[in-house]
C-alpha cells in the first residue's frame, strides 16, 4: 500500500513556516491530525482530519464528513470563519469525524512518488485528475481508516464539479456517498463572467500547462498583516471580492487577513483552461486536447461528455446556489440539477449572495451550515 502515515499534532503558529489548516484549527483548541494519502498515479496528498470536539460525549464511532475545496482554495478556506461559523467545526461539536482534503497542486500537496513540481509532467492535470483521482484516493483512505461504509461530503465550487467528475467516471464510488452537498456547483458554465472568463481568458487560454497562482508564504505573511490594518482591510476586502465575482455585502470581512495569509494555494493552468472551455462549449465535458490528441486519447474528434446519468450516491444530491452567483450562475446550476437522476435544489434567496459567501458570509452558519447538518441528522437517523 502506498497510502500511510499518520500524525496527530500539537501544533502552533510559526510565521516563518506559514499559517495551516492544522494551526487553524489547533488555535480554536480542536485536536488536529494530519494524514498523507497517495493517488493511484503517485500524488502524495495532504488531509486534516478534527476527529472530536470537547462539546461531543459520544464514544461510538462518529459519522465520517469530507470536505473538498474549490480551485486557487484548500482546506484553509473552510476554516477561517472560525468556530462558532465555520462548518467543520460546527460538525465536530455536533459529532461527525470530519476530514478536509486538498488536491495535487495545492501548497499541501505538492509532492509525487517520482516526479518534482518543477518539472511540466507534474502540472499536466485538471479536476478531471483530482476528481478520477485524488477524492477517489481520499474517500478510500478514510473509509479504511475509520472503518466505515460510506462518508458525507461538503464539496464548493470545483469541489462539486470532482465529485461529479469521480462518480460519472467511476460509478462504483456512489454507494460510498451518504449525501452529497454541492455548493455553488461549477459544472455547465456557459454563463459563467469572473475575472479569469473575461480579463485573463487570453493569457490562460494561450499558456502550456505550468504552476499557477502558485502560494508565497512570505508575501502571504506579509498580506496577512497588511490587511488586518483598518485603512488596508476595505482594499484586500474589494480586492478579493472582485476576484471572485462582484462585492458582496454578505462577506466576513474579518476573515480577510487569514484569508491573504492562506490563498492562493496554487493550481494547474490547465483547471483554469477546462473551466473556460466548460464556457465555450456549453457542456459538461472532459478536457479538449485539439483534434490530434482528441482523437489518440478519446479516439473522438471532441472530448466526451461526462455521463451526469452515472451521478447517484445513496440518496438525492443536494445542490446549494443563489441568483446572483456570477461564478456558478442560477441557469447553469439548474440546468445542472435537471440532468440528474434526483437533486434537491436549495435555492439561497437573499439578494446579492455570492460565490464566496458559501462560505464566508456573516450568517453562513444560520443560512447554509444548520440546514446541511440537518440533512446529514435525517441520514444518519434513518
Amino acid at each position: 500500500m502506498l497510502h500511510k502515515a499518520v500524525l496527530l499534532l500539537s501544533v502552533y503558529i510559526d510565521i516563518a513556516q506559514g499559517i495551516t489548516s492544522a494551526d487553524i484549527i489547533a488555535s480554536h483548541n480542536y485536536p488536529v491530525e494530519i494524514h498523507t494519502i497517495v493517488t493511484r498515479d503517485g500524488y502524495i496528498l495532504t488531509a486534516f482530519r478534527i476527529p472530536s470536539s470537547v462539546f461531543c460525549r459520544q464514544s461510538e464511532p462518529k459519522p465520517v464528513v469530507l470536505f473538498q475545496h474549490g480551485m486557487t482554495a484548500s482546506s484553509d478556506v473552510f476554516l477561517v470563519n472560525g468556530p462558532r461559523d465555520a462548518l467543520p467545526f460546527m460538525l465536530a461539536d455536533a459529532c461527525y469525524d470530519v476530514w478536509l482534503s486538498n488536491s495535487r497542486g495545492t501548497h499541501y500537496s505538492r509532492r509525487h512518488i517520482f516526479l518534482s513540481p518543477s518539472k511540466k509532467a507534474f502540472w499536466r492535470f485538471s479536476w478531471h485528475e483530482i476528481g478520477k483521482e485524488d477524492v477517489a484516493a481520499m474517500i478510500d483512505y478514510i473509509l479504511a481508516a475509520t472503518n466505515q461504509k460510506a462518508l458525507h461530503y461538503v464539496g464548493h465550487s470545483q469541489g462539486c464539479t470532482t465529485l461529479v467528475v469521480l462518480l460519472s467516471t467511476r460509478p462504483q464510488y456512489n454507494k460510498l456517498v451518504k449525501t452529497a452537498i454541492l455548493m455553488a456547483p461549477a459544472v455547465f458554465m456557459r454563463h459563467t463572467s469572473t475575472l479569469a472568463q473575461t480579463v485573463l481568458r487570453k493569457y490562460i487560454m494561450k499558456t502550456r500547462d505550468h504552476e499557477f497562482m502558485f502560494h508565497n508564504r512570505v508575501l502571504s505573511d506579509i498580506l496577512r498583516v497588511k490587511c488586518g490594518l483598518p485603512a488596508a482591510n476595505v482594499l484586500c476586502s474589494a480586492f478579493f471580492l472582485m476576484s471572485n465575482g462582484r462585492v458582496s455585502p454578505h462577506f466576513n470581512r474579518s476573515t480577510i487577513p487569514l484569508i491573504a495569509a492562506t490563498l492562493p494555494a496554487g493550481i494547474s493552468s490547465r483547471q483554469p483552461k477546462h473551466f473556460i472551455q466548460l464556457t465555450d462549449s456549453g457542456k459538461f465535458r472532459m478536457f479538449d486536447f485539439g483534434i490530434t490528441k482528441n482523437l489518440l486519447t478519446y479516439r473522438t474528434v471532441a472530448p466526451p461528455d461526462y455521463q451526469l446519468k452515472n451521478v447517484r450516491p445513496l440518496t438525492p444530491v443536494h445542490i446549494f446556489y443563489s441568483d446572483d452567483d456570477f461564478s456558478t450562475t442560477k441557469q447553469d446550476v439548474e440546468h445542472f440539477a435537471s440532468r440528474l437522476q434526483e437533486a434537491v435544489l436549495h435555492r439561497i434567496s437573499k439578494s446579492s449572495w455570492h460565490h464566496v459567501d458559501f462560505v464566508h458570509a456573516m450568517t453562513v452558519a444560520e443560512v447554509i451550515n444548520k440546514p446541511i447538518i440537518q440533512i446529514f441528522k435525517r441520514f444518519e437517523q434513518l
